[in-house]
């Protein structure tokens, strides 16, 4: 079993989340200055960096901090769910997110954002993903839902091995 459980593991998640919510409304420009979102951007070749904090793009970012509270707020009380109905949620939400988050840090380092391969609306419409935060948001949150997937089926499968106990028991 690990050291954390799938459900602190959620709540820490969502605490990740109401903070970058919070800095995306109230201090947009302390996430223009990380270090890990610039190191991340450049070890894997993505040179396009968002400024947040910019004038233009500041309504956009207050936007993306209230979608990430509401991510946030929904995984707490889905994080509060308990016994078997918690796996069953979690069971299904994690590799979903899993998979999402992989397929946009793939899309992201894959595509070229090169202007003259943009020939289609669609092309032109992904190339915005292709900054280093989308990436970096996009490893962060795979390997976070990796080991809170990897947790549930641990404990999910010691839940099943009690219960057997329990029935061969009595």
């Amino acid at each position: 079993m690990g050291l954390i459980s799938a459900s602190t593991q959620i709540r820490i998640v969502s605490a990740f989340h109401l903070a970058i919510a919070y800095l995306l409304i109230f201090q947009p420009e302390l996430l223009d200055r990380q270090g890990v979102i610039v190191l991340l951007g450049r070890a894997m070749g993505i040179d396009q960096v968002v400024r947040f904090s910019s004038a233009a793009v500041r309504p956009v970012s207050s936007f993306l901090g209230l979608l990430f509270a509401f991510v946030a707020f929904g995984d707490l009380v889905g994080a509060g769910i308990d016994g078997i109905p918690f796996y069953i949620h979690w069971g299904g939400q994690s590799p979903v997110r899993v998979t999402f988050f992989f397929a946009l840090a793939g899309l992201t380092y894959v595509y070229n954002a090169d202007p003259a391969a943009q020939s289609t609306w669609v092309a032109s419409g992904i190339s915005s993903f292709k900054t280093n935060w989308v990436f970096s948001w996009a490893f962060v949150e795979i390997i976070a839902w990796f080991s809170i997937y990897s947790s549930l089926r641990e404990e999910r499968q010691s839940i099943f091995i009690e219960r057997e106990r329990a029935a061969q028991n009595s």
